[in-house]
């Protein structure tokens, strides 16, 4: 926890510094700009906001619960960026309703890979969780996604498992 909560403040710091320095974002930006999305040139990172979301999904939810909303988000995310725009059909807020399915299928794949390993169970938590995960990251909500993604599925899942599922 403190490897994380401290590497979850060192990013934070880095992008709050090159958002005030114009020299250390020019820097920062000449080494990074090829894996950055437009927005984050002048935003905090999505690995910035994945690190802090890291730190809390552990801390607030635990392993069983933490692994598999990050593997969610971790594999279904890029998943669903990179299946959703070219997929042709209907489009909400940008996205493609067949980037969540991939979304979905990515995480049942990773999780099913992670509980071959015996790093985890299955359960029907798990599963309804992957499909709360890809709603989270389709809607259009004004954080990151690599933040809301981890815990708003981790609540989910915590609550679902306190339902008996």
């Amino acid at each position: 926890m403190t490897l994380v909560g401290g590497g979850a403040l060192l990013s934070l710091a880095v992008d709050v510094g090159r958002q005030r320095a114009g020299l250390f974002n020019r820097v920062y930006l000449g080494i990074f700009r090829s894996i950055l999305k437009p927005a984050e040139a002048t935003d905090i990172t999505g690995a910035t906001y994945l690190l802090i979301a890291i730190f809390f999904a552990f801390y607030f939810f635990g392993m069983d619960v933490a692994l598999p909303v990050l593997m969610f988000v971790a594999v279904g995310d890029p998943v669903a960026a990179l299946v959703g725009p070219r997929c042709p059909g209907p489009r909400a807020w940008g996205k493609s309703p067949l980037g969540s399915l991939a979304f979905i299928a990515a995480s049942m794949a990773v999780w099913t890979i992670l509980v071959a390993a015996g790093f985890g169970v299955w359960s029907w938590a798990v599963a309804i969780t992957a499909i709360v995960a890809a709603a989270v990251e389709f809607a259009p909500l004004p954080l990151d996604d690599n933040l809301t993604v981890p815990l708003i599925a981790g609540g989910f899942m915590v609550a679902a498992r306190a339902a008996g599922l």
